[in-house]
Parts: C-alpha cells; sequence; structure tokens
C-alpha cells in the first residue's frame, strides 16, 4: 500500500493529501456519476429533461378529453395478450430515447404505462416512467422516487420504433422474423492465436505434412522376427 510520504518524502505529506482533497471537492470529482463499462445509458440532467417533459404531458391531459370508441374487424392475432409478450416480443430491437409501453399484466410496473429507455445492458433495459408507481425505485439516484424500473426487453411494446406489426387480414401471410437482438457493450477483444499456431480448443485436423505416413500393424513369427500382419493402412 502506498503512503502519503512515499509520494511526497522532502515535503509535509499530511498536508499535501489535504490538499489534492480539498481540490478534488472543488472539482466536483465526488459528484461524477458512475458507469459501468458493460452498458450504455443517458445522462442524469438528461434524464431530469425526460421527467420534466413527462410531468408537462400528464398535466396538460384531461379524463374528459378522453374518448371511447369501439374498434371491429380487428383478428385474434393482431391483438396482444399480456400473457403472450414474453413469446411474441422476442426480437424487439431498442435504442436510447425510444418510447415504450408496458405491456405486461404481472411484475411491479403497471400495465399500459409509458416511458421512455434510458439505459441498456445485454439482457434488460433501464425505463424512466411518465408517472411513479409503487415498486418504482431511483436506478442509483439517476431519476426521481418511484420513476425508474429495469425491465426485460420482451414486457415492452416499442412504439418510437413499432416492430410487432400484424395485418388485419386473416389470411396474409406471417411478418418475417427478425434477428434476436443482443446488445454489446464494453471491451470485447477478440482473442486470436499467434501466427503459426493453433487455437486452443476445438478440432484441429492433422498437419499435411504427415498425411503420407504409413500405419502398419506387426506381429512376430515363431522364430521371433517382426512381419505385417493385415497390410499397411493409410493416415
Amino acid at each position: 500500500m502506498i503512503r502519503a510520504s512515499d509520494i511526497w518524502p522532502n515535503d509535509e505529506p499530511d498536508s499535501k493529501v489535504k490538499e489534492v482533497k480539498s481540490w478534488l471537492k472543488a472539482q466536483g470529482v465526488r459528484d461524477f456519476e458512475p458507469v459501468t463499462l458493460f452498458s450504455d445509458q443517458l445522462t442524469k440532467s438528461t434524464v431530469g429533461e425526460i421527467e420534466k417533459l413527462a410531468d408537462n404531458i400528464t398535466e396538460s391531459k384531461s379524463s374528459s378529453a378522453i374518448k371511447k370508441a369501439i374498434v371491429k374487424g380487428i383478428p385474434r392475432q393482431a391483438v396482444l395478450k399480456p400473457s403472450h409478450a414474453v413469446y411474441r416480443l422476442q426480437n424487439q430491437h431498442f435504442a436510447l430515447g425510444d418510447r415504450v409501453t408496458m405491456v405486461q399484466d404481472s411484475g411491479g410496473v403497471p400495465l399500459s404505462i409509458k416511458g421512455v429507455v434510458i439505459g441498456l445492458s445485454a439482457k434488460s433495459m433501464d425505463v424512466v416512467w411518465d408517472v411513479a408507481f409503487m415498486s418504482g425505485t431511483t436506478m442509483g439516484d439517476r431519476c426521481s422516487q418511484y420513476r425508474g424500473s429495469t425491465v426485460e426487453f420482451n414486457s415492452c411494446l416499442n412504439l418510437s420504433d413499432p416492430q410487432f406489426v400484424t395485418s388485419t387480414n386473416p389470411k396474409a401471410p406471417p411478418p418475417e422474423p427478425r434477428a434476436p437482438f443482443k446488445p454489446r457493450f464494453g471491451p470485447h477483444p477478440v482473442v486470436q492465436p499467434a501466427p503459426g499456431q493453433q487455437a486452443a480448443s476445438g478440432f484441429r485436423p492433422a498437419p499435411a505434412k504427415y498425411a503420407h505416413l504409413v500405419l502398419c500393424i506387426l506381429t512376430k513369427t515363431d522364430a521371433g522376427h517382426l512381419q505385417p500382419l493385415s497390410g499397411a493402412y493409410h493416415g
């Protein structure tokens, strides 16, 4: 362990350490937001701006302006049942800032609540929702209380980039499947063997220089001599 006297052997180490601490405090280094290398997320200030916009939209809404409508002629395959979301929304792609809505009726997030994607990891995404709910969190002090949560990709419907599209024609062919969404973040070095060396694992064929060798099965005669038993076999 390095001591202050090892860095400043000729000066007063304790006073130097105090100066460094005061400088770090003045620069606001302690207020930096910790970010993992294996995720992609928006800054805390950007999340705050998103919350303000969501609050303005929520305040401008009025229950009297909501109109009821009866929708007819919709086939069954065009309706997304909440319990089927985990199977039908497996290949959706997401990006930071996408508008999403919760389509699962199980879990801590209320059904049909809307939010914005503020973080992406390998298997889940962070969402700041328009309204607060009981099981919401601050996601490490990145948003307001009860406004954030981490959910799986197949629990939300992407509204900014609609991908779950079904024809109202029952005889229409099903849409082509999309590639699975597998984001990768952080350092992922490609480990390659050195030139002229084989990989550390897996099947490795025999070098070409040994392909001409002949394998013989020998047997010993009564006189003690060796002779081929059943011919030669090329390797």
